[in-house]
Protein backbone atom coordinates (compact mmCIF):
# COMPACT_ATOMS: atom_id res chain seq x y z
CA UNK A 1 0.00 0.00 0.00
CA UNK A 2 1.35 3.43 -0.66
CA UNK A 3 0.55 6.58 0.75
CA UNK A 4 -0.17 9.95 -1.01
CA UNK A 5 0.20 13.25 0.45
CA UNK A 6 -2.80 15.32 0.46
CA UNK A 7 -1.92 18.68 2.16
CA UNK A 8 1.16 20.50 3.20
CA UNK A 9 1.48 23.21 5.95
CA UNK A 10 4.13 25.99 6.61
CA UNK A 11 4.81 28.06 9.77
CA UNK A 12 7.57 26.46 12.15
CA UNK A 13 10.65 27.46 11.34
CA UNK A 14 12.67 24.39 13.02
CA UNK A 15 11.99 20.65 12.97
CA UNK A 16 7.88 19.56 14.33
CA UNK A 17 8.99 17.78 17.40
CA UNK A 18 5.79 16.72 18.73
CA UNK A 19 1.82 16.30 17.28
CA UNK A 20 -1.46 15.97 18.70
CA UNK A 21 -5.12 15.48 16.51
CA UNK A 22 -8.47 17.14 18.36
CA UNK A 23 -11.54 15.58 19.42
CA UNK A 24 -14.94 16.31 19.63
CA UNK A 25 -15.76 19.72 19.06
CA UNK A 26 -12.01 20.10 18.04
CA UNK A 27 -11.93 17.13 15.89
CA UNK A 28 -10.80 19.67 12.84
CA UNK A 29 -7.88 21.15 15.06
CA UNK A 30 -4.20 19.57 14.95
CA UNK A 31 -1.84 21.36 17.65
CA UNK A 32 2.30 20.94 16.80
CA UNK A 33 4.93 21.67 18.93
CA UNK A 34 9.08 22.90 17.69
CA UNK A 35 12.79 22.82 18.51
CA UNK A 36 11.53 26.85 17.35
CA UNK A 37 10.16 26.76 20.89
CA UNK A 38 6.67 27.61 19.80
CA UNK A 39 3.24 25.60 19.71
CA UNK A 40 0.53 26.29 17.20
CA UNK A 41 -3.00 25.46 16.34
CA UNK A 42 -4.15 24.43 12.46
CA UNK A 43 -7.58 24.32 11.12
CA UNK A 44 -6.84 20.91 9.29
CA UNK A 45 -9.80 21.92 6.58
CA UNK A 46 -7.81 25.29 5.64
CA UNK A 47 -4.44 23.93 6.37
CA UNK A 48 -3.32 26.82 8.00
CA UNK A 49 -2.10 28.10 11.42
CA UNK A 50 -4.80 30.00 13.42
CA UNK A 51 -3.00 30.26 16.82
CA UNK A 52 0.65 30.55 18.21
CA UNK A 53 2.11 30.69 21.37
CA UNK A 54 5.77 31.77 21.14
CA UNK A 55 8.30 32.45 23.85
CA UNK A 56 9.13 29.14 25.31
CA UNK A 57 13.00 28.95 27.21
CA UNK A 58 13.17 25.79 26.24
CA UNK A 59 11.74 23.51 22.84
CA UNK A 60 8.80 22.01 23.38
CA UNK A 61 8.62 18.54 24.48
CA UNK A 62 4.68 17.47 24.42
CA UNK A 63 1.39 19.17 23.22
CA UNK A 64 -1.97 17.81 23.78
CA UNK A 65 -5.72 18.99 23.81
CA UNK A 66 -6.96 18.70 27.26
CA UNK A 67 -10.51 18.85 28.94
CA UNK A 68 -13.35 20.75 27.34
CA UNK A 69 -11.20 24.32 26.34
CA UNK A 70 -7.61 24.01 27.25
CA UNK A 71 -4.35 22.93 25.24
CA UNK A 72 -1.10 21.53 27.05
CA UNK A 73 2.29 22.12 26.46
CA UNK A 74 5.23 20.43 28.12
CA UNK A 75 8.29 22.94 28.19
CA UNK A 76 11.39 21.45 29.89
CA UNK A 77 9.99 20.43 33.68
CA UNK A 78 6.99 22.30 33.44
CA UNK A 79 3.16 21.67 31.45
CA UNK A 80 1.65 25.00 30.68
CA UNK A 81 -2.15 25.20 30.35
CA UNK A 82 -3.66 27.17 28.04
CA UNK A 83 -7.39 28.37 27.53
CA UNK A 84 -7.89 27.53 23.37
CA UNK A 85 -10.61 30.19 23.25
CA UNK A 86 -8.13 33.02 23.96
CA UNK A 87 -5.12 31.84 21.99
CA UNK A 88 -4.64 34.14 19.07
CA UNK A 89 -1.34 34.53 16.40
CA UNK A 90 0.44 35.89 19.09
CA UNK A 91 0.06 34.72 22.08
CA UNK A 92 2.92 34.38 24.75
CA UNK A 93 4.13 31.96 26.85
CA UNK A 94 3.36 33.47 29.56
CA UNK A 95 -0.46 33.52 28.93
CA UNK A 96 -1.27 30.42 31.11
CA UNK A 97 -4.07 29.66 32.84
CA UNK A 98 -2.25 27.27 35.28
CA UNK A 99 0.99 25.32 35.47
CA UNK A 100 2.11 22.24 36.38
CA UNK A 101 5.33 21.79 37.74
CA UNK A 102 7.80 18.88 38.98
CA UNK A 103 8.01 18.03 42.55
CA UNK A 104 12.30 18.50 42.07
CA UNK A 105 11.87 21.48 39.68
CA UNK A 106 14.15 20.25 37.32
CA UNK A 107 13.55 16.86 35.79
CA UNK A 108 12.57 17.80 31.97
CA UNK A 109 9.12 16.21 30.96
CA UNK A 110 9.54 14.09 27.91
CA UNK A 111 5.99 13.02 26.41
CA UNK A 112 2.52 13.41 28.05
CA UNK A 113 -1.34 11.67 27.54
CA UNK A 114 -4.41 13.17 27.96
CA UNK A 115 -7.74 11.74 29.14
CA UNK A 116 -10.41 14.34 30.23
CA UNK A 117 -9.12 16.55 32.56
CA UNK A 118 -6.14 14.48 33.38
CA UNK A 119 -2.92 14.43 32.46
CA UNK A 120 -0.17 11.86 32.19
CA UNK A 121 3.36 12.65 31.82
CA UNK A 122 7.63 10.85 32.34
CA UNK A 123 10.70 12.49 32.19
CA UNK A 124 13.65 12.11 31.97
CA UNK A 125 14.85 10.58 35.17
CA UNK A 126 11.87 7.92 34.44
CA UNK A 127 9.15 8.86 36.83
CA UNK A 128 5.55 8.54 36.05
CA UNK A 129 3.10 11.45 36.94
CA UNK A 130 -0.77 12.16 36.98
CA UNK A 131 -2.55 15.60 37.03
CA UNK A 132 -5.91 16.62 37.14
CA UNK A 133 -5.67 20.34 35.26
CA UNK A 134 -8.48 21.55 37.51
CA UNK A 135 -6.18 21.29 40.41
CA UNK A 136 -2.66 21.95 39.01
CA UNK A 137 -1.01 22.43 42.17
CA UNK A 138 -1.38 18.60 43.51
CA UNK A 139 0.43 16.45 40.74
CA UNK A 140 0.60 12.47 41.71
CA UNK A 141 3.90 10.86 41.21
CA UNK A 142 3.77 7.23 41.18
CA UNK A 143 5.73 4.68 43.08
CA UNK A 144 8.68 3.14 41.42
CA UNK A 145 10.27 4.62 38.20
CA UNK A 146 11.96 3.66 35.17
CA UNK A 147 15.43 2.80 35.41
CA UNK A 148 16.69 5.31 32.42
CA UNK A 149 14.77 8.31 30.86
CA UNK A 150 10.83 7.75 30.05
CA UNK A 151 9.93 8.53 26.62
CA UNK A 152 6.30 7.77 26.17
CA UNK A 153 2.91 7.58 28.22
CA UNK A 154 -0.38 6.45 27.32
CA UNK A 155 -3.42 6.83 29.05
CA UNK A 156 -5.94 3.62 28.19
CA UNK A 157 -9.27 4.67 26.47
CA UNK A 158 -11.76 3.29 29.41
CA UNK A 159 -9.22 1.67 31.84
CA UNK A 160 -7.54 2.97 34.81
CA UNK A 161 -4.25 2.21 33.83
CA UNK A 162 -1.78 4.00 31.95
CA UNK A 163 0.96 2.51 29.96
CA UNK A 164 4.93 3.97 29.53
CA UNK A 165 7.64 3.08 27.72
CA UNK A 166 11.60 4.22 28.37
CA UNK A 167 14.94 3.57 27.12
CA UNK A 168 15.57 0.52 29.86
CA UNK A 169 13.82 -1.11 27.28
CA UNK A 170 10.79 -1.78 29.14
CA UNK A 171 6.80 -1.51 28.72
CA UNK A 172 5.19 -0.63 32.17
CA UNK A 173 1.58 -0.65 33.19
CA UNK A 174 0.22 1.59 35.57
CA UNK A 175 -2.46 1.06 37.87
CA UNK A 176 -4.59 4.96 38.90
CA UNK A 177 -5.63 4.01 41.77
CA UNK A 178 -2.74 2.84 43.72
CA UNK A 179 0.13 4.55 41.70
CA UNK A 180 1.67 1.72 41.21
CA UNK A 181 3.20 -0.74 38.38
CA UNK A 182 1.40 -3.55 37.84
CA UNK A 183 3.10 -5.47 35.00
CA UNK A 184 6.56 -4.82 33.33
CA UNK A 185 7.40 -6.30 29.72
CA UNK A 186 11.03 -5.86 28.36
CA UNK A 187 12.27 -5.85 24.68
CA UNK A 188 15.50 -8.72 24.28
CA UNK A 189 18.32 -7.08 22.30
CA UNK A 190 18.60 -9.20 19.40
CA UNK A 191 22.58 -10.47 18.35
CA UNK A 192 24.80 -8.52 20.60
CA UNK A 193 23.57 -7.54 24.01
CA UNK A 194 26.34 -5.01 24.13
CA UNK A 195 25.60 -3.25 20.73
CA UNK A 196 25.27 0.27 21.22
CA UNK A 197 23.49 1.45 17.24
CA UNK A 198 19.76 1.22 17.77
CA UNK A 199 19.19 -0.91 21.00
CA UNK A 200 15.18 -1.60 21.73
CA UNK A 201 14.44 1.44 23.78
CA UNK A 202 10.86 2.05 23.83
CA UNK A 203 10.28 5.18 21.85
CA UNK A 204 6.54 4.52 20.88
CA UNK A 205 3.52 2.59 22.24
CA UNK A 206 -0.33 2.06 22.46
CA UNK A 207 -3.18 0.28 23.40
CA UNK A 208 -4.69 -2.15 21.41
CA UNK A 209 -8.51 -3.26 21.49
CA UNK A 210 -7.12 -7.28 21.03
CA UNK A 211 -7.61 -9.83 23.86
CA UNK A 212 -3.95 -11.46 23.46
CA UNK A 213 -2.54 -7.86 22.91
CA UNK A 214 -2.77 -5.00 25.87
CA UNK A 215 -0.38 -2.44 24.35
CA UNK A 216 1.57 -2.69 21.57
CA UNK A 217 5.27 -1.03 21.08
CA UNK A 218 7.67 0.55 18.59
CA UNK A 219 11.23 0.42 19.53
CA UNK A 220 14.49 1.99 18.39
CA UNK A 221 15.54 -1.25 16.80
CA UNK A 222 13.07 -1.34 14.61
CA UNK A 223 10.73 -3.55 16.25
CA UNK A 224 7.03 -3.80 16.91
CA UNK A 225 6.26 -5.52 19.96
CA UNK A 226 2.99 -7.01 21.44
CA UNK A 227 2.71 -7.44 25.40
CA UNK A 228 -0.09 -8.62 27.55
CA UNK A 229 -0.85 -10.52 30.80
CA UNK A 230 0.50 -13.73 28.89
CA UNK A 231 3.60 -12.17 28.01
CA UNK A 232 5.29 -11.04 24.39
CA UNK A 233 6.52 -11.17 21.65
CA UNK A 234 8.00 -9.48 19.13
CA UNK A 235 7.90 -8.53 15.19
CA UNK A 236 12.10 -7.66 14.28
CA UNK A 237 13.28 -5.07 11.76
CA UNK A 238 9.78 -4.10 11.21
CA UNK A 239 11.16 -0.82 9.98
CA UNK A 240 15.13 -0.55 8.78
CA UNK A 241 15.26 1.99 12.09
CA UNK A 242 13.43 3.24 14.90
CA UNK A 243 9.77 3.39 15.29
CA UNK A 244 9.51 6.75 16.82
CA UNK A 245 5.59 6.95 16.37
CA UNK A 246 2.59 5.32 16.45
Amino acid sequence: MSLKEVARSYGHTAGVTTLAAGYNSRDALLLSGSDDRTCRIWDTRTNKSVGKISGFVDDVAAVDFVGENSIAVACGPTICIYDQRSVGISAQASDTTAKIKQADNDSEIMAMSTRGDFIAYVDEDGHLSVCDVTDPENPARFTGAHEELASCVCFHPEEAIVATGGCDNQVRIWDIASEETVSIFKAHPVGDANRLVNPPFVYALDFAPYEDCTVVSGHADGRMMCSSDDGSFSWHECHGYSISAM
